[in-house]
Parts: C-alpha cells; structure tokens; sequence
C-alpha cells in the first residue's frame, strides 16, 4: 500500500504537551507593532466617545434648557419653557449647516491666501514667458 507508506514518511507535527506552550496571536509582539496596536485601541475609544457623546442628544437638550431658565431668571426675563423650547429646536437645527461667505474683499483675499501657489506660479510663468519674449524680439 503506497498510500500508507507516504504518510507514515511525512513529518508528523510536535503537539505541545501544555497549553503553556502554545503560542497566541499577538503574544510575541514588537515594540512597533505594540505601539500600532495601543493606537488602534487608543482611536477606537475616541470614536467611542465621541459617538456616546452623540447618541446623548436628550442630555444636552435638557442641560441647555436648565442653563437657559437660570440664565432667564438671574437676568429676569420673562420667558416660557415653549419659548426656550422653540430657542433649542432652532439652534440645534442649524448648529452643523454651512452657508457661503458674503462676496467682499474679505472673501476674495481668503481666496486669494488659499491659492497663492497656484497665483505665485502663474505670474512668474507669465513674468518669464514675457521676459523672453521681449528678449528675443526687442
């Protein structure tokens, strides 16, 4: 029988006699890749945190209405809780929106910051485009 032949030759595999012996994934790890690791770890709790934080929307709406009655109060404003109600609702519904600058010089010299590379190259190539030419033909 050939068969029992080639796998009474092949090389059987040592078991470990204790479970001691049996290595873990991650047991014999480098300072690097333990380094890698905590900052996996390090970043899924921030992502965590930041998500409870989220998920807590209740909490906060009801820690602003609290801030807000006192601060009415100290102040002595006469106002309602459907007021301060009404005051939260439109606050937290244009807390995370985007809308445009105004046009103005302000804006334009914003842009102008944002792409001084991109303006610095052009008017030096304009610069040396027009030096040569005036070069070669004047």
């Amino acid at each position: 029988m050939p068969n029992a032949n080639a796998q009474q030759q092949a090389p059987r595999r040592a078991r470990p006699h204790s479970m001691s012996a049996i290595e873990l994934p991650g047991q014999n790890l480098t300072l690097e890749e333990t380094l890698r690791v905590m900052d996996v770890a390090r970043e899924m709790r921030d992502q965590r945190q930041t998500a409870e934080e989220m998920f807590r929307h209740d909490d906060v709406r009801t820690n602003l209405r609290k801030k807000l009655t006192r601060a009415a109060q100290l102040s002595g404003d006469n106002v309602t809780e459907a007021e301060i109600d009404a005051a939260i609702d439109q606050y937290l519904s244009t807390l995370h929106t985007y809308e445009d600058p105004e046009p103005g010089l302000k804006s334009f010299l914003a842009h102008c910051w944002v792409w001084r590379d991109r303006i610095l190259y052009g008017a030096g190539t304009l610069a040396a485009a027009s030096g040569l030419l005036w070069y070669l033909f004047a």
